[in-house]
């Protein structure tokens, strides 16, 4: 599970450097999940790019109907969303991200403190 931590972190890291001078939201920080997954992965396979990215998106854009706050919540929304990338290139199955997830969640700071108010 180290080997997912360090990697979450090293992407995280990427993806908030990626969104330093504004041009990119950061609420929209989980939208270069896709792109980082395949640089880490050395892939062009722009299909599966595109199945990620959409994926992903529907997963975020869920989350924020059912809590509009959770936007605020990019680096998770990150994080997941690169994770996830896994799952959908079938590397991974869903109970292995859960996991993964699970442990990631607990060691990172992914969560604003205010979420819960």
């Amino acid at each position: 599970m180290e080997e997912w931590l360090k990697l979450s972190k090293e992407a995280l890291s990427r993806a908030e450097a990626a969104c330093i001078n504004g041009e990119i939201p950061r609420e929209n920080m989980f939208m270069l999940a896709p792109i980082f997954y395949a640089e880490v992965n050395k892939t062009n396979n722009n299909s599966l790019i595109q199945r990620i990215g959409n994926e992903t998106e529907d997963m975020v854009y869920e989350d924020w109907g059912h809590h509009p706050k959770s936007k605020e919540q990019y680096k998770f929304h990150f994080v997941s969303s690169f994770l996830y990338g896994y799952v959908v290139a079938d590397k991974i199955t869903e109970f292995k991200y859960d996991d993964i997830m699970e442990y990631v969640n607990d060691r990172m700071d992914l969560f604003n403190s205010d979420y819960d108010e």
